[in-house]
């Protein structure tokens, strides 16, 4: 049994090879004179038939024609370039018989091969073709001797000499100026790299943070748009920001905000504004919480001009708040209690027949539980743990808040042999909230007792200088590194020092700090290690009448 196998004919039709533009060119060169020369034997057949029968005409015609025969089917895309120089010297020769028989009728042909030779190769080449011209001339000046052919052959000779030196220097200057362009291009090219990549570097570094972030042109024209904001507005990738499904209300299960008055409008019709809290309900329906700030980009052109929307998860951020309101809620309603009982029994105290020093120790223990009462209900007003500004300013002397203060830490300094020196004038008028003062003072002198070594020294000296009242608090403590004063305004921020001296919680001084500036006031401190701090606290005079 046998198999018979048909295969069906190969129909694919090979596409011609690419003509490089080498080829191209010296096709043209060449066909031009070509066409140029059978365009003069057709005229001359009819005109002068007697030319074709001279033997070195013909003879030069019949060169052309093999010449350009040969041109056509050469391989110069594999040749070189002195192979290629072969053809319009051999076009100079064939042109030079044609003009043998002395009249130079057809001179003018020479012109194609000078062209070719001139835009082509270099400066010695020309001046040989222009040679070999001359050679031609004055062959043909030879042959027919007489004053009409020197100038003939002069003329000639000049003539192809100003268009071969003409076309080589604008060629030359051609093939500089299109290096120039190429340097220029590589040049751009690698700018316009560079900047593209960068371009991409900063998209992937704004996709990659968490805020979402939104340009718009003045028009209202989206620019640009991050990852996270279609992320947090549940955008898909060819989605308008202005038609999002997720929507603004002004709380959770409140309204919708109207839709010329959601963040993305009004940013698009050029509006700036800061943070804003809303409330966007997401796809499963989980609320969240998001602040949105615009704002228009520096530009150096209208052209440039821009607007940069931010948007903003806080969720967590307000949960955290809340929950940080009822720590400090609960924990001052705790704390009260035992400070109430402190209080009473301070205040029964006082009520019986007890010796002076002791009615004094109670009387500094019932105010000093006063003060803690008055603070707790503040934190419970406030619950904050930093102060903004005065509850209220009066007119109040500096000097009596001082020697409150002093009278809280008398205790504590004589019982660790600590001497307290006092430099305070008769009056110090301020403006401002004395019982705020009291406590930054009651701060700084707590600090320098406590971090000043047993029978050390604390001084508060005062001094009033024109618009200005200042206390200065020092001590002979331990101090603190220069490295570390800067910091220790910082929350929870303690000195090495002073962590292993004392405990503490690294808020007092900030605390104090903002009070006073509240004032519009400064606290600055100045400190050497193991010779003591000094605090220095500048306010505004209150002007007497």
């Amino acid at each position: 049994m046998t198999s018979t196998w048909s295969v069906a004919p190969d129909t694919r039709i090979l596409a011609p090879a690419p003509i490089s533009t080498r080829t191209r060119s010296i096709w043209l060169s060449q066909l031009v004179l070509g066409a140029t020369v059978l365009a003069v034997v057709i005229l001359l057949l009819f005109i002068q038939p007697a030319q074709l029968a001279n033997a070195t005409f013909t003879a030069g015609i019949l060169l052309l024609v093999v010449i350009t025969a040969v041109t056509m089917i050469a391989p110069w895309a594999r040749l070189t370039s002195a192979a290629v120089l072969m053809v319009p010297f051999a076009d100079l020769f064939a042109v030079g018989l044609l003009n043998l028989d002395g009249d130079l009728r057809f001179a003018f042909l020479w012109t194609f091969p000078i062209v070719w030779i001139a835009l082509h190769y270099g400066a010695r080449t020309l001046a040989v073709a222009l040679g070999a011209v001359g050679v031609f001339l004055l062959i043909v000046a030879s042959l027919s001797p007489g004053t009409d052919s020197t100038i003939r052959v002069v003329l000639i000779i000049i003539v192809l000499s100003f268009i071969g030196i003409t076309l080589f220097v604008g060629s030359k200057r051609t093939r500089a100026f299109k290096r120039l362009l190429r340097q220029q291009a590589r040049r751009l090219r690698a700018t316009l790299d560079r900047a593209t990549a960068q371009e991409r570097r900063i998209a992937e570094m704004i996709d990659g943070i968490d805020l979402g972030i939104v340009r718009l042109s003045p028009g209202g024209e989206l620019l640009a748009l991050n990852a996270a904001y279609r992320r947090l507005y549940g955008l898909g990738e060819q989605e308008d920001p202005a038609h999002a499904t997720v929507i603004e209300h002004t709380g959770v299960d409140g309204p919708e905000v109207p839709a010329d008055e959601r963040p993305f409008a009004r940013a698009a019709r050029g509006e700036a504004f800061a943070p804003e809290t809303y409330w966007i309900i997401d796809a499963e329906g989980t609320w969240r919480a998001v602040t949105v700030s615009a704002s228009p980009l520096a530009s150096r052109s209208e052209d440039e001009a821009s607007m940069l929307l931010v948007a903003r998860e806080v969720t967590a951020l307000l949960h955290a708040e809340r929950a940080r309101d009822q720590v400090v809620a609960m924990a001052s309603h705790e704390i009260r209690n035992p400070l109430t009982v402190i209080l009473g029994r301070a205040e029964l105290a006082l009520e019986r027949d007890v010796d002076p020093a002791s009615r004094d120790d109670f009387t500094v223990i019932e105010a000093s539980a006063e003060r803690m009462l008055t603070m707790l209900e503040q934190t419970l007003r406030d619950s904050r743990s930093s102060f903004t500004a005065p509850r209220g300013t009066d007119a109040i002397d500096l000097r009596g808040v001082l020697e409150a203060s002093l009278v809280g830490v008398t205790a504590n300094a004589r019982a660790r042999n600590i001497t307290l020196h006092t430099e305070l004038p008769p009056v110090l008028p301020v403006r401002g909230d004395a019982f705020r003062l009291r406590q930054v003072f009651d701060n700084l002198l707590t600090n320098a007792v406590k971090y000043t070594p047993r029978q050390g020294t604390v001084w508060v000296r005062a001094a009033v200088d024109r618009d200005l009242i200042h206390v200065d608090i020092g001590d002979s403590g331990i101090g603190i590194p220069a490295d570390e004063i800067d910091r220790v305004f910082e929350p929870y921020f303690r000195s090495s020092a002073a962590g292993a001296t004392a405990s503490g919680t690294g808020l007092g001084l900030g605390i104090a700090r903002d009070i006073v500036e509240a004032h519009g006031g400064t606290l600055t401190l100045t400190s050497r290690v193991d010779e003591g701090t000094t605090a220095s606290v500048a306010l505004s005079r209150e002007a007497t009448p």
